[in-house]
């Protein structure tokens, strides 16, 4: 690769395909991380609620179209606006030497704020799409839930459809006597009592009317009635899942979680090239490595394979201890139910903390780590194949006379 950087055309092309294939292989990490955030593992085993995890491959991937499409997206912006960012930080350089006198170079800390720079941008794409992702991995949890408990001797309704002790105390809230998924939508009466703890006795909401044994008698709302059959049939598909969100929840539902999805990009793009810049500048702290000039190129580093390992790993480490609590606060906040029991970051981490304890804040830790590690050896090995086969087919020209 040369050291004046590579063409952005060719970045582009090679970021989005190496992009691609890397989210596809990584993505089984994305979910089994996903669902261990959004999992209340107290209650599953308090109530005896049998695993959701995915008993196949197809299950596995579920989700992975969205990440996919949006990885993509972000790739291209990113790639856009870093270069154009590292562009507007930059200096032009005055050296003794002509040849190196008037060329651009750009320190550590001016790429740490261009890195910051383009998250910011980067996060625009990425929102919607991690919106549909979590609903699709929550919609196959539920469905792998609905089976495993109908398999049981011992049938529960998972949902909160069917209440299965109707002669519990007076004000006493469901909440506290069987499970209920959060991977459901939670009706009117169910979501006023996951915030106040306390039976719902006035407005529309769902009566438990299915129980065989109730004499409850009432009428659904509209969204109600959406969530139920959404909760009876969860999505499987990215259309469908499209479609149910815009259905329950209108455009708002694909920017649920901005403010913190924001955050954590640009705290992953600030910590990742942070550490990586100053665990570089310790192996060659006279930047041996680099021709006359700090010039910039996508992975234009130069170190041996123990050396490059072990940057990604401290740098992916780094980024893990740092923003695990963001990435739980954010899986939160877009799940199905999160606009209506969380108020915002704080009131989110507040909850989790209550309810789960502190070490819920860095579940999926594992997951998502190996996940980092990997994605960056594999983005650089297919970037670099896929940049010789675009840089080959460059050279082509066609219908050329021989």
């Amino acid at each position: 690769m040369s050291t004046s950087g590579d063409n952005l055309l060719t970045a582009l092309i090679s970021g989005s395909t190496a992009t691609a294939v890397t989210s596809t292989i990584t993505y089984p990490l994305d979910f089994i991380k996903t669902q261990q955030q959004l999992n209340n593992y107290q209650l599953m085993s308090k109530y005896k609620i049998p695993s959701n995890y995915p008993n196949s491959l197809v299950q596995i991937f579920c989700g992975g179209s969205a990440l996919v499409i949006g990885n993509v997206a972000k790739n291209q912006a990113r790639l856009i606006s870093y270069n154009w960012a590292t562009k507007f930080m930059s200096l032009e350089s005055h050296h003794q030497d002509e040849k190196l006198s008037g060329k651009v170079k750009t320190s550590a800390p001016r790429m740490v704020i261009a890195g910051a720079m383009s998250a910011f941008i980067e996060t625009l794409f990425i929102i919607p799409f991690e919106n549909i992702k979590i609903t699709m991995i929550q919609n196959m949890s539920l469905t792998n839930e609905i089976n495993r408990s109908r398999a049981q001797a011992n049938v529960q309704d998972v949902t909160g459809a069917v209440v299965l002790n109707r002669h519990h105390k007076p004000h006493a809230s469901v909440f506290t006597k069987q499970y209920i998924s959060p991977n459901a939508y939670y009706p009117s009466d169910l979501l006023q009592q996951y915030k106040t703890g306390k039976t719902y006795v006035k407005g529309g909401g769902i009566t438990h009317s299915d129980h065989p044994h109730s004499n409850c008698k009432g009428k659904l709302n509209k969204a109600d009635k959406l969530k139920r059959k959404f909760n009876k049939a969860p999505t499987l598909t990215f259309l469908g899942t499209v479609k149910e969100i815009y259905l329950l929840k209108g455009l708002s539902g694909f920017t649920a979680g901005s403010i913190v999805t924001m955050t954590r990009q640009v705290a992953i793009s600030s910590v990742w090239l942070s550490t990586y810049n100053a665990t570089r500048q310790l192996l060659d702290p006279h930047n041996k490595s680099s021709s006359g000039i700090n010039e910039q190129s996508w992975f234009g580093h130069k170190h041996t394979m123990v050396q490059s390992m072990g940057l990604h790993l401290l740098s992916s480490i780094a980024v893990i201890v740092v923003t695990q609590p963001l990435d739980v606060i954010k899986s939160h906040m877009q799940s199905k139910n999160g606009k209506k029991i969380y108020r915002d970051s704080l009131h989110t981490a507040y909850k989790i903390f209550l309810n789960q304890g502190i070490t819920k804040l860095w579940s999926g830790s594992v997951p998502r780590g190996l996940k980092v590690f990997a994605s960056g050896g594999l983005t650089a090995t297919f970037y670099s194949y896929v940049e010789g086969v675009v840089n080959v087919a460059g050279g082509q020209r066609v219908f050329a006379a021989e």
